[in-house]
């Protein structure tokens, strides 16, 4: 189909005259309980979104994995040539408890003064519905799309999406695709969006040494036998110095250097450190320069102390030597670096520093790194910006984690991230909610993505 001024234009008449069809659309999804880590109705909303898509006249399967099965849909456009967008996005939810916090039952979506409260309603089925409902009314209004579309809805995203790389393995070919898009988490503003061209990674791991049976009087044995807990205060003051620059050997050695567009699009950035400080519940910000603020929250790697527990935290006071210390942490992986690389460094380091400990539990997402000045990257800032009438705030990568890697690095495929919920949504909390003006804005930002791809 050609794409025309004349078309965009009915198709965005055609979004905002359906609005109320939308909405039962959404509040039928997110009335299904999908809850991956309670093992609750997933199989259920499975049947009902395949049901959806089915309606649509979208080709509709379930892809069976080791752990929740995925859903998959496609609808090819008439024209043969047309670039392939994946659209990826999450089914199951997080639990809905302490109930007793929330102002309405969280699995009955209801709107209050044009917002729409319910789990998942906008984590994540508010934000694939969107995409959804774009694709339905290209349907409804041409009988056909102006890309080859197909959607990969996660069941246990919620849980770690433990197995989307095995499925990003076993179903290749199915997935294929020359862009994956995703919408997930807060826009910067209500009105304002905001696009994420990658993450950083995550590797988490627990270390745990034992110097003795049992702890120990600290007045009788004090000064002849070990302290679980001064070892491992030892052992991870060996890991950092004073600010923070972490000690392991090769450590820093993979990271990539910043592209000229990430780094223009990091000068392009507000920073307001005063009001960072106060939303952040500090009294200064580590770093008061734009751009070394900046580059350490997107382009350097993290090494944090998640939790430490050793001996005695009680009331009063118990006089011991403690036997045992744990702590959990994380390291927030850049790009150039590998999970696996660097748990190799970390453990030569704790096997040379402390040879007591142990490293266990260990898990990882890599990072995901996608160029923005790629050609369908850029065509997404233009669409989006044009759909929310304003430019859309360009991170170059965000601080947090995602599993976005397993489409940039199994799959190869350019990713974006451009989050459709309202900043406030209580995602994972009580009171979970999506403003309906967020929603709508959403379905259109997805049409205009459409038509503009499509004219690729």
């Amino acid at each position: 189909m050609k794409i025309t001024a004349e078309l965009e234009q009915k198709l965005h008449e055609h979004i905002d005259g359906s609005r109320d069809a939308f909405l039962e659309e959404l509040k039928r999804v997110a009335a299904q309980p999908s809850v991956s880590a309670q093992d609750i109705g997933v199989e259920d909303c499975c049947s009902l979104l395949m049901d959806l898509f089915g309606s649509l006249g979208l080709e509709t399967k379930i892809l069976p994995s080791p752990t929740k099965p995925a859903v998959y849909a496609e609808i090819r456009s008439k024209r043969e040539d047309a670039p392939t967008i994946l659209f990826y996005g999450h089914y199951d939810v997080q639990p809905a408890e302490p109930l007793e916090l929330w102002k309405t039952d969280p699995f009955t979506p209801t709107v209050i003064s044009g917002v729409l409260y319910g789990r998942g309603a906008a984590d994540n089925k508010g934000q694939f519905m969107a995409h959804v409902m774009a694709v339905r009314s290209f349907l409804e209004l041409f009988e056909d799309v102006p890309l080859h579309i197909k959607f990969l809805l996660d069941g246990e995203e919620e849980s770690g999406s433990p197995s989307l790389p095995w499925i990003a393995e076993h179903y290749r070919e199915l997935l294929s695709a020359d862009l994956m898009y995703v919408s997930d988490g807060g826009m910067y503003d209500d009105v304002t969006p905001q696009i994420a061209y990658g993450n950083r990674g995550i590797l988490s791991f627990d270390i745990h040494l034992e110097t003795a049976s049992g702890d120990n009087h600290s007045g009788n044995k004090g000064g002849v036998i070990e302290n679980a807990a001064w070892r491992m205060v030892k052992l991870l003051s060996s890991m950092v110095d004073e600010e923070g620059h972490v000690l392991i050997d090769g450590f820093y050695d993979t990271i990539a250097p910043i592209s000229p567009a990430q780094e223009e699009m990091m000068e392009e950035l507000d920073f307001r450190p005063e009001e960072l400080a106060k939303l952040y519940g500090v009294e200064r910000v580590k770093y008061e320069d734009k751009m070394e603020f900046y580059r350490h929250l997107m382009f350097l790697p993290t090494l944090t102390i998640n939790g430490l527990t050793s001996g005695y935290q009680g009331d009063g006071t118990k006089t011991i030597i403690p036997c045992r210390a744990s702590v959990k942490m994380d390291i927030r992986l850049v790009q150039g670096q590998k999970s696996q690389d660097i748990l190799e460094k970390v453990k030569r380091h704790v096997e040379k520093v402390e040879p007591l400990a142990v490293i266990s539990n260990d898990s990882a997402m890599e990072v995901s790194v996608t160029e923005p000045s790629l050609p369908l990257v850029k065509a997404v800032r233009e669409a989006v910006g044009k759909a929310y009438h304003t430019s859309p705030v360009n991170l170059p990568l965000m601080g947090g984690s995602l599993p976005n890697y397993v489409f940039s690095d199994i799959l190869g495929i350019p990713v974006v991230s451009v989050p459709y919920a309202n900043p406030d949504e209580n995602n994972h909390a009580p009171n979970e909610n999506l403003k309906l003006s967020c929603y709508y804005s959403g379905i259109h930002a997805t049409a205009q993505v459409l038509c503009d791809l499509g004219k690729q």
